[in-house]
Protein backbone atom coordinates (compact mmCIF):
# COMPACT_ATOMS: atom_id res chain seq x y z
CA UNK A 1 0.00 0.00 0.00
CA UNK A 2 1.24 3.22 -0.96
CA UNK A 3 2.19 6.44 1.55
CA UNK A 4 0.08 8.30 0.03
CA UNK A 5 -2.91 6.34 0.64
CA UNK A 6 -2.63 6.81 4.30
CA UNK A 7 -3.01 8.99 6.81
CA UNK A 8 -1.21 10.34 10.05
CA UNK A 9 -2.78 10.84 13.56
CA UNK A 10 -1.70 13.80 15.79
CA UNK A 11 0.76 12.70 18.54
CA UNK A 12 -1.12 13.89 21.47
CA UNK A 13 1.93 16.63 23.38
CA UNK A 14 0.93 17.17 26.74
CA UNK A 15 4.46 16.84 28.77
CA UNK A 16 5.15 15.98 32.67
CA UNK A 17 0.92 16.26 33.42
CA UNK A 18 -0.77 14.70 35.75
CA UNK A 19 -3.54 11.98 34.35
CA UNK A 20 -6.36 14.14 34.58
CA UNK A 21 -4.57 17.22 32.81
CA UNK A 22 -3.43 14.61 29.87
CA UNK A 23 -7.19 13.42 29.66
CA UNK A 24 -8.59 16.75 29.13
CA UNK A 25 -5.58 18.01 26.48
CA UNK A 26 -6.88 14.83 24.41
CA UNK A 27 -10.35 15.89 24.86
CA UNK A 28 -10.49 19.71 24.35
CA UNK A 29 -8.54 20.11 21.38
CA UNK A 30 -9.65 23.73 20.70
CA UNK A 31 -11.08 26.92 22.13
CA UNK A 32 -14.18 25.98 24.21
CA UNK A 33 -13.11 22.26 24.18
CA UNK A 34 -14.45 21.38 20.74
CA UNK A 35 -12.96 18.55 19.18
CA UNK A 36 -10.24 19.80 16.13
CA UNK A 37 -11.09 18.49 13.03
CA UNK A 38 -9.22 15.68 12.08
CA UNK A 39 -6.89 15.20 9.26
CA UNK A 40 -8.88 13.39 6.30
CA UNK A 41 -9.83 10.12 6.29
CA UNK A 42 -7.52 7.22 4.34
CA UNK A 43 -6.76 3.50 4.30
CA UNK A 44 -3.99 1.82 6.14
CA UNK A 45 -2.42 2.75 9.35
CA UNK A 46 -2.26 6.37 10.30
CA UNK A 47 1.94 7.64 10.62
CA UNK A 48 2.27 9.87 13.91
CA UNK A 49 3.12 13.56 13.49
CA UNK A 50 4.03 16.44 15.87
CA UNK A 51 1.72 18.60 17.52
CA UNK A 52 1.19 21.15 20.14
CA UNK A 53 -2.39 21.06 19.98
CA UNK A 54 -4.10 22.61 23.08
CA UNK A 55 -0.73 23.83 24.72
CA UNK A 56 0.31 27.68 25.75
CA UNK A 57 3.65 28.95 23.99
CA UNK A 58 3.10 31.37 26.84
CA UNK A 59 2.49 29.39 29.61
CA UNK A 60 6.25 29.35 30.30
CA UNK A 61 8.25 25.88 30.79
CA UNK A 62 7.80 24.94 33.66
CA UNK A 63 3.87 24.41 33.20
CA UNK A 64 3.13 21.15 31.08
CA UNK A 65 0.92 23.22 29.27
CA UNK A 66 3.33 25.12 27.58
CA UNK A 67 6.48 22.47 27.19
CA UNK A 68 7.26 20.02 24.50
CA UNK A 69 10.75 19.05 24.60
CA UNK A 70 13.16 17.60 22.27
CA UNK A 71 16.49 17.32 22.38
CA UNK A 72 18.59 19.73 20.53
CA UNK A 73 20.13 17.70 17.87
CA UNK A 74 23.90 17.29 17.26
CA UNK A 75 25.59 19.14 14.40
CA UNK A 76 25.63 18.22 10.63
CA UNK A 77 28.72 15.73 9.92
CA UNK A 78 30.63 17.68 6.89
CA UNK A 79 31.01 14.92 3.57
CA UNK A 80 34.64 13.40 5.16
CA UNK A 81 36.74 14.46 1.50
CA UNK A 82 38.73 17.17 0.92
CA UNK A 83 36.51 20.51 0.09
CA UNK A 84 38.34 21.42 -2.79
CA UNK A 85 38.96 18.07 -4.43
CA UNK A 86 34.95 17.40 -3.35
CA UNK A 87 34.01 20.91 -5.43
CA UNK A 88 35.95 19.55 -8.46
CA UNK A 89 34.18 15.88 -8.22
CA UNK A 90 30.57 17.58 -7.69
CA UNK A 91 31.38 20.34 -10.33
CA UNK A 92 32.14 17.88 -12.58
CA UNK A 93 29.44 15.25 -12.38
CA UNK A 94 26.06 15.82 -12.17
CA UNK A 95 25.40 12.25 -11.06
CA UNK A 96 27.90 12.58 -8.15
CA UNK A 97 25.90 15.53 -7.52
CA UNK A 98 22.40 14.06 -7.14
CA UNK A 99 23.96 11.25 -5.13
CA UNK A 100 25.77 13.49 -2.40
CA UNK A 101 22.73 15.81 -1.92
CA UNK A 102 20.65 13.09 -1.13
CA UNK A 103 23.04 11.52 0.97
CA UNK A 104 23.16 15.08 2.85
CA UNK A 105 19.42 14.95 3.25
CA UNK A 106 19.60 11.66 4.33
CA UNK A 107 21.32 12.87 7.19
CA UNK A 108 19.74 16.07 7.74
CA UNK A 109 16.59 13.97 7.78
CA UNK A 110 17.88 11.54 11.06
CA UNK A 111 15.31 11.45 13.07
CA UNK A 112 15.25 12.58 17.20
CA UNK A 113 13.86 11.00 19.72
CA UNK A 114 10.77 12.53 21.65
CA UNK A 115 9.09 10.11 24.05
CA UNK A 116 5.81 10.19 25.44
CA UNK A 117 3.94 8.09 27.14
CA UNK A 118 6.13 4.91 26.51
CA UNK A 119 5.84 5.99 22.74
CA UNK A 120 8.62 7.42 20.49
CA UNK A 121 8.07 9.91 17.97
CA UNK A 122 10.86 11.28 15.70
CA UNK A 123 11.18 14.79 14.63
CA UNK A 124 14.34 15.58 11.68
CA UNK A 125 17.36 16.70 12.83
CA UNK A 126 16.97 20.17 11.22
CA UNK A 127 13.88 21.16 12.74
CA UNK A 128 15.61 20.56 16.20
CA UNK A 129 17.50 23.31 15.46
CA UNK A 130 18.02 27.27 15.94
CA UNK A 131 14.98 29.45 14.40
CA UNK A 132 16.05 32.69 12.65
CA UNK A 133 13.37 34.42 10.87
CA UNK A 134 10.57 33.08 13.78
CA UNK A 135 8.21 33.95 15.97
CA UNK A 136 10.78 31.52 18.51
CA UNK A 137 13.71 33.91 17.68
CA UNK A 138 16.06 31.57 19.06
CA UNK A 139 19.41 33.11 17.09
CA UNK A 140 17.86 36.27 18.45
CA UNK A 141 17.90 35.61 21.55
CA UNK A 142 21.44 33.81 21.15
CA UNK A 143 22.82 37.39 19.95
CA UNK A 144 21.28 39.16 22.64
CA UNK A 145 22.82 37.06 25.22
CA UNK A 146 26.19 37.24 23.63
CA UNK A 147 26.60 40.75 23.55
CA UNK A 148 25.75 40.88 27.03
CA UNK A 149 28.27 38.37 28.43
CA UNK A 150 30.40 39.96 25.84
CA UNK A 151 29.76 43.75 27.31
CA UNK A 152 30.15 42.43 31.06
CA UNK A 153 34.04 40.48 29.84
CA UNK A 154 35.19 44.29 28.17
CA UNK A 155 33.81 46.16 31.51
CA UNK A 156 36.00 43.75 33.43
CA UNK A 157 39.42 43.74 33.67
CA UNK A 158 40.00 40.29 34.67
CA UNK A 159 37.87 38.60 32.07
CA UNK A 160 40.39 36.99 29.04
CA UNK A 161 37.77 35.23 27.37
CA UNK A 162 38.21 35.94 23.41
CA UNK A 163 34.96 36.58 21.67
CA UNK A 164 35.16 32.91 20.41
CA UNK A 165 34.93 31.44 23.89
CA UNK A 166 32.56 33.34 24.86
CA UNK A 167 30.31 32.53 21.74
CA UNK A 168 31.09 28.89 22.70
CA UNK A 169 29.98 29.50 26.21
CA UNK A 170 26.79 31.43 25.38
CA UNK A 171 25.92 28.00 22.66
CA UNK A 172 26.28 25.65 25.68
CA UNK A 173 24.20 27.68 28.56
CA UNK A 174 21.47 26.91 26.46
CA UNK A 175 20.87 23.13 28.06
CA UNK A 176 20.17 20.46 25.69
CA UNK A 177 16.54 21.14 24.88
CA UNK A 178 14.19 22.71 22.67
CA UNK A 179 10.59 23.63 23.45
CA UNK A 180 8.96 22.75 20.04
CA UNK A 181 5.59 24.55 21.67
CA UNK A 182 7.49 28.14 20.80
CA UNK A 183 7.44 26.65 17.18
CA UNK A 184 3.92 25.03 16.48
CA UNK A 185 2.30 28.01 16.94
CA UNK A 186 0.43 29.44 13.42
CA UNK A 187 2.17 32.52 13.24
CA UNK A 188 5.14 31.03 12.27
CA UNK A 189 4.54 28.80 10.01
CA UNK A 190 2.49 31.77 8.22
CA UNK A 191 4.65 34.32 8.36
CA UNK A 192 5.88 35.88 4.90
CA UNK A 193 9.70 34.90 4.36
CA UNK A 194 11.66 37.82 3.50
CA UNK A 195 12.28 36.93 0.30
CA UNK A 196 8.50 36.83 -0.44
CA UNK A 197 8.14 39.98 0.43
CA UNK A 198 7.51 42.79 -2.36
CA UNK A 199 5.80 39.49 -4.37
CA UNK A 200 5.63 41.24 -7.53
CA UNK A 201 3.05 39.78 -9.82
CA UNK A 202 -0.10 40.07 -7.87
CA UNK A 203 -0.44 36.42 -7.03
CA UNK A 204 -3.05 35.15 -4.70
CA UNK A 205 -1.73 34.85 -0.68
CA UNK A 206 -1.78 31.23 -0.83
CA UNK A 207 1.36 31.40 -2.94
CA UNK A 208 3.49 33.56 -1.02
CA UNK A 209 6.56 31.63 0.48
CA UNK A 210 5.56 31.29 4.58
CA UNK A 211 7.99 29.79 7.40
CA UNK A 212 10.93 30.68 9.14
CA UNK A 213 14.56 29.26 9.25
CA UNK A 214 16.73 27.53 11.03
CA UNK A 215 20.82 27.11 11.40
CA UNK A 216 22.87 24.62 12.81
CA UNK A 217 24.40 24.96 16.19
CA UNK A 218 27.97 25.51 14.24
CA UNK A 219 26.45 28.06 11.89
CA UNK A 220 25.07 30.13 15.07
CA UNK A 221 28.44 29.72 17.40
CA UNK A 222 29.99 31.67 13.94
CA UNK A 223 27.72 34.21 13.64
CA UNK A 224 28.13 34.71 17.52
CA UNK A 225 31.54 35.01 17.15
CA UNK A 226 31.63 37.05 14.08
CA UNK A 227 29.34 39.33 15.43
CA UNK A 228 31.11 42.51 14.82
CA UNK A 229 32.03 41.53 11.42
CA UNK A 230 28.53 41.01 10.20
CA UNK A 231 27.11 44.19 11.54
CA UNK A 232 29.47 46.65 10.07
CA UNK A 233 29.77 44.62 6.83
CA UNK A 234 29.79 47.21 3.89
CA UNK A 235 27.42 46.66 1.27
CA UNK A 236 29.32 48.86 -0.88
CA UNK A 237 32.52 46.51 -1.23
CA UNK A 238 33.80 46.32 -5.37
CA UNK A 239 32.62 43.72 -6.83
CA UNK A 240 36.37 43.35 -8.13
CA UNK A 241 37.76 43.81 -4.91
CA UNK A 242 40.00 41.01 -4.21
CA UNK A 243 39.19 38.73 -1.58
CA UNK A 244 41.33 38.92 1.56
CA UNK A 245 43.55 35.80 0.90
CA UNK A 246 43.43 32.38 -0.94
CA UNK A 247 41.51 31.07 2.12
CA UNK A 248 38.79 33.71 2.76
CA UNK A 249 36.08 35.16 0.57
CA UNK A 250 34.67 37.95 2.94
CA UNK A 251 36.57 40.78 3.79
CA UNK A 252 34.17 40.95 6.66
CA UNK A 253 33.89 37.68 8.41
CA UNK A 254 36.20 34.66 8.73
CA UNK A 255 34.21 31.71 6.47
CA UNK A 256 32.16 29.19 8.12
CA UNK A 257 33.06 25.91 9.64
CA UNK A 258 32.29 23.05 7.46
CA UNK A 259 29.55 21.58 9.54
CA UNK A 260 27.18 24.80 9.04
CA UNK A 261 24.05 24.98 7.78
CA UNK A 262 21.12 27.27 6.73
CA UNK A 263 17.46 25.57 6.25
CA UNK A 264 15.03 27.69 4.70
CA UNK A 265 11.28 26.25 4.95
CA UNK A 266 7.75 26.93 4.07
CA UNK A 267 4.28 25.47 4.62
CA UNK A 268 0.64 25.30 3.55
CA UNK A 269 -2.27 24.61 6.03
CA UNK A 270 -3.78 21.59 5.06
CA UNK A 271 -6.64 21.51 7.23
CA UNK A 272 -10.14 20.63 5.85
CA UNK A 273 -12.09 17.62 4.63
CA UNK A 274 -9.99 18.29 1.25
CA UNK A 275 -7.02 19.65 1.98
CA UNK A 276 -4.65 20.80 -1.21
CA UNK A 277 -0.91 22.02 -1.37
CA UNK A 278 0.52 23.74 -3.63
CA UNK A 279 1.84 21.71 -6.98
CA UNK A 280 3.78 22.40 -9.96
CA UNK A 281 5.25 20.49 -13.44
CA UNK A 282 8.69 19.97 -13.26
CA UNK A 283 8.87 17.93 -16.41
CA UNK A 284 11.18 18.33 -19.24
CA UNK A 285 8.40 20.83 -21.31
CA UNK A 286 7.86 22.56 -18.02
CA UNK A 287 11.77 23.64 -17.34
CA UNK A 288 11.98 24.46 -20.56
CA UNK A 289 9.31 27.20 -20.73
CA UNK A 290 10.36 28.15 -16.94
CA UNK A 291 13.62 28.80 -18.33
CA UNK A 292 12.34 30.76 -21.37
CA UNK A 293 9.45 32.56 -19.23
CA UNK A 294 11.42 33.15 -16.51
CA UNK A 295 8.90 32.75 -14.01
CA UNK A 296 6.98 29.85 -12.67
CA UNK A 297 3.47 29.53 -13.26
CA UNK A 298 1.11 29.39 -11.10
CA UNK A 299 0.36 26.59 -9.00
CA UNK A 300 -2.07 24.41 -9.09
CA UNK A 301 -3.79 23.18 -5.64
CA UNK A 302 -3.67 18.88 -5.21
CA UNK A 303 -5.18 16.73 -2.78
CA UNK A 304 -2.56 15.50 0.01
CA UNK A 305 -3.06 13.73 3.56
CA UNK A 306 -0.56 13.90 6.03
CA UNK A 307 0.68 10.98 5.06
CA UNK A 308 1.96 11.89 1.98
CA UNK A 309 3.64 15.10 3.25
CA UNK A 310 5.88 16.31 6.32
CA UNK A 311 3.46 17.76 8.75
CA UNK A 312 3.04 19.32 12.11
CA UNK A 313 -0.17 20.81 14.04
CA UNK A 314 0.07 24.09 15.93
CA UNK A 315 -1.09 25.17 19.13
CA UNK A 316 -4.57 26.27 17.91
CA UNK A 317 -5.26 22.61 16.25
CA UNK A 318 -4.06 23.40 12.15
CA UNK A 319 -2.62 20.93 10.77
CA UNK A 320 0.35 22.13 8.09
CA UNK A 321 2.26 20.61 5.86
CA UNK A 322 5.78 21.58 4.50
CA UNK A 323 5.89 22.02 0.51
CA UNK A 324 9.63 23.27 0.09
CA UNK A 325 12.51 23.42 2.31
CA UNK A 326 15.93 24.45 1.13
CA UNK A 327 19.40 23.31 3.01
CA UNK A 328 22.59 24.79 2.65
CA UNK A 329 25.71 22.34 3.76
CA UNK A 330 29.18 24.37 4.25
CA UNK A 331 31.00 20.91 2.75
CA UNK A 332 32.89 23.33 0.23
CA UNK A 333 33.73 26.81 0.16
CA UNK A 334 31.10 27.86 -2.21
CA UNK A 335 28.37 25.83 0.00
CA UNK A 336 26.12 22.75 -1.60
CA UNK A 337 23.22 23.91 -2.43
CA UNK A 338 19.73 21.78 -1.90
CA UNK A 339 16.66 21.98 -2.77
CA UNK A 340 13.46 19.74 -1.69
CA UNK A 341 9.33 20.42 -3.29
CA UNK A 342 7.01 18.57 -2.09
CA UNK A 343 5.01 16.66 -5.50
CA UNK A 344 1.74 14.93 -6.40
CA UNK A 345 4.15 12.99 -8.79
CA UNK A 346 7.43 12.58 -6.62
CA UNK A 347 8.50 9.61 -8.63
CA UNK A 348 8.91 11.40 -11.88
CA UNK A 349 11.52 13.53 -13.24
CA UNK A 350 13.77 15.72 -10.21
CA UNK A 351 12.41 12.24 -8.43
CA UNK A 352 12.99 9.20 -10.05
CA UNK A 353 16.59 8.79 -8.48
CA UNK A 354 15.49 9.47 -4.70
CA UNK A 355 16.90 6.80 -2.67
CA UNK A 356 14.32 4.25 -0.67
CA UNK A 357 16.71 4.95 2.30
CA UNK A 358 14.09 8.39 2.76
CA UNK A 359 11.34 6.01 3.01
CA UNK A 360 12.53 4.85 6.19
CA UNK A 361 11.83 8.50 7.94
CA UNK A 362 8.57 9.81 9.49
CA UNK A 363 6.23 7.08 8.15
CA UNK A 364 7.60 7.60 4.35
CA UNK A 365 6.29 11.24 4.12
CA UNK A 366 9.81 12.06 1.99
CA UNK A 367 9.22 9.58 -0.79
CA UNK A 368 6.55 12.44 -2.07
CA UNK A 369 9.50 15.13 -2.53
CA UNK A 370 11.59 16.16 -5.54
CA UNK A 371 15.28 17.56 -5.65
CA UNK A 372 17.15 19.59 -6.90
CA UNK A 373 21.00 20.85 -6.67
CA UNK A 374 24.01 22.89 -7.37
CA UNK A 375 27.21 23.18 -6.40
CA UNK A 376 29.14 25.66 -8.34
CA UNK A 377 28.33 28.49 -10.65
CA UNK A 378 29.56 26.71 -13.98
CA UNK A 379 27.85 23.49 -15.48
CA UNK A 380 31.48 21.84 -15.99
CA UNK A 381 29.92 18.44 -16.63
CA UNK A 382 29.59 18.15 -21.04
CA UNK A 383 26.38 15.87 -20.54
CA UNK A 384 25.04 16.18 -17.23
CA UNK A 385 21.41 14.08 -17.94
CA UNK A 386 23.81 11.21 -19.76
CA UNK A 387 24.17 8.60 -16.77
CA UNK A 388 20.32 8.83 -16.33
CA UNK A 389 19.12 8.40 -19.86
CA UNK A 390 18.57 4.57 -19.33
CA UNK A 391 17.50 4.35 -15.98
CA UNK A 392 15.30 7.75 -15.20
CA UNK A 393 14.75 8.81 -18.95
CA UNK A 394 12.14 11.81 -17.63
CA UNK A 395 15.07 12.88 -14.90
CA UNK A 396 17.20 13.10 -17.83
CA UNK A 397 15.02 15.04 -20.19
CA UNK A 398 14.51 17.54 -17.02
CA UNK A 399 18.00 18.09 -16.45
CA UNK A 400 18.35 18.33 -20.37
CA UNK A 401 16.28 21.12 -20.57
CA UNK A 402 17.46 23.09 -18.17
CA UNK A 403 20.98 22.80 -19.89
CA UNK A 404 19.71 24.03 -23.06
CA UNK A 405 17.92 26.33 -21.04
CA UNK A 406 21.17 28.17 -19.63
CA UNK A 407 23.03 27.06 -22.81
CA UNK A 408 20.92 29.86 -24.87
CA UNK A 409 20.86 32.35 -22.20
CA UNK A 410 24.74 32.25 -22.20
CA UNK A 411 26.12 36.15 -22.29
CA UNK A 412 29.45 37.54 -24.05
CA UNK A 413 32.41 36.57 -22.19
CA UNK A 414 33.39 36.54 -19.73
CA UNK A 415 30.45 35.80 -18.96
CA UNK A 416 29.54 32.80 -21.61
CA UNK A 417 30.08 29.53 -19.69
CA UNK A 418 27.28 27.13 -19.39
CA UNK A 419 25.67 27.71 -15.64
CA UNK A 420 23.96 25.58 -13.41
CA UNK A 421 20.43 25.97 -12.74
CA UNK A 422 18.35 25.22 -9.69
CA UNK A 423 15.00 26.43 -8.81
CA UNK A 424 12.65 25.58 -5.98
CA UNK A 425 8.67 26.24 -8.16
CA UNK A 426 7.15 26.64 -4.31
CA UNK A 427 9.73 29.21 -3.35
CA UNK A 428 11.24 31.02 -6.34
CA UNK A 429 7.91 32.43 -7.50
CA UNK A 430 8.87 36.58 -8.39
CA UNK A 431 9.05 37.19 -12.25
CA UNK A 432 12.26 35.81 -13.23
CA UNK A 433 13.09 33.38 -10.30
CA UNK A 434 12.88 30.39 -12.18
CA UNK A 435 15.86 30.44 -14.18
CA UNK A 436 18.32 31.13 -11.28
CA UNK A 437 20.32 28.68 -9.80
CA UNK A 438 20.71 29.36 -6.01
CA UNK A 439 24.64 29.81 -5.79
CA UNK A 440 24.40 32.71 -7.74
CA UNK A 441 21.64 35.36 -6.08
CA UNK A 442 23.31 34.52 -3.11
CA UNK A 443 26.55 36.15 -3.52
CA UNK A 444 25.18 39.48 -3.54
CA UNK A 445 24.11 39.20 -0.19
CA UNK A 446 25.07 42.55 1.36
CA UNK A 447 26.28 44.40 -2.16
CA UNK A 448 25.34 47.60 -4.09
CA UNK A 449 23.43 47.72 -6.88
CA UNK A 450 25.58 49.88 -8.96
CA UNK A 451 22.97 50.21 -11.83
CA UNK A 452 19.96 51.53 -9.30
CA UNK A 453 22.86 53.45 -6.56
CA UNK A 454 21.45 51.23 -3.77
CA UNK A 455 21.96 48.49 -1.82
CA UNK A 456 21.13 44.85 -4.07
CA UNK A 457 17.73 43.61 -3.52
CA UNK A 458 17.20 40.00 -3.54
CA UNK A 459 15.09 40.16 -6.76
CA UNK A 460 17.53 42.74 -8.09
CA UNK A 461 19.47 39.23 -9.16
CA UNK A 462 17.70 37.71 -11.77
CA UNK A 463 16.23 41.10 -13.72
CA UNK A 464 16.72 40.67 -17.70
CA UNK A 465 17.05 44.77 -17.09
CA UNK A 466 19.90 44.35 -14.76
CA UNK A 467 21.66 41.81 -16.83
CA UNK A 468 24.89 44.32 -16.72
CA UNK A 469 24.67 43.91 -12.99
CA UNK A 470 23.93 40.36 -12.84
CA UNK A 471 24.72 38.47 -15.81
CA UNK A 472 22.74 34.97 -17.15
CA UNK A 473 19.91 36.30 -14.77
CA UNK A 474 22.39 36.16 -11.66
CA UNK A 475 23.43 32.67 -12.06
CA UNK A 476 27.64 33.66 -13.24
CA UNK A 477 29.96 34.12 -11.15
CA UNK A 478 30.51 37.78 -11.39
CA UNK A 479 31.67 39.04 -7.85
CA UNK A 480 35.39 38.16 -6.97
CA UNK A 481 34.23 39.01 -3.12
CA UNK A 482 31.47 37.33 -0.99
CA UNK A 483 30.99 40.21 1.59
CA UNK A 484 27.99 37.70 3.32
CA UNK A 485 29.98 34.40 2.88
CA UNK A 486 26.51 33.37 0.68
CA UNK A 487 24.28 34.36 3.23
CA UNK A 488 21.08 36.37 3.07
CA UNK A 489 20.60 36.23 6.63
CA UNK A 490 23.07 38.56 7.31
CA UNK A 491 20.88 41.57 6.07
CA UNK A 492 17.89 40.30 5.94
CA UNK A 493 18.29 38.99 9.98
CA UNK A 494 21.61 39.40 11.94
CA UNK A 495 22.80 42.79 11.03
CA UNK A 496 19.71 44.61 12.71
CA UNK A 497 19.65 42.09 15.49
CA UNK A 498 23.43 42.63 16.77
CA UNK A 499 23.32 46.42 16.36
CA UNK A 500 19.74 46.27 18.83
CA UNK A 501 21.33 44.10 21.34
CA UNK A 502 24.82 46.42 21.10
CA UNK A 503 22.57 49.21 21.73
CA UNK A 504 20.35 47.80 24.38
CA UNK A 505 23.42 47.07 26.52
CA UNK A 506 25.11 50.48 25.67
CA UNK A 507 27.90 48.29 24.51
CA UNK A 508 30.19 49.69 21.57
CA UNK A 509 32.92 47.70 19.54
Amino acid sequence: MSASSRTRTPLLAALAAPLALIGALLASCGPGGTTAEAPPAGEGAPVQFLTANGLNPQAGEASPLGRLLIGRGKDYTPIAEDPKALFDRLEASMADRRKTAWTIVEALLEPQKLTLEGKTYEVPLWHTWYEGMSVNPEVDQKIKLFIAQLAACKADAACKKTRAEIAHEVMEQAGTDKNMVRSLVSANLTQVLKQSEGFDRGAPEEELGRGFTLFSPSFVEHVLAQAQGIETCSNKIPWNQPPPSASQFSPCVDEFPRNAVMVKTSWDEIDGAAPKVSAHATDAAAITAVLKGGSWPKPTLEPVTTNGIYAVQTTDGKVYGLKSIHFSTKDTREWIWISLWWSPKPDEDFGQDRPAALAKFNGGVWSHYKMCVTTAFNETDPKPWGPYESGQPGLASAIKAAYDGATEQRNPAPYDKVTTWCSNPNLEHHTGNGRTNCIGCHQYSVTWNELKNRETYFNDTYTASMAAEYPQYGRALRRTNFPAEFAWSFGMEFQDQIKEAREDQGFNW
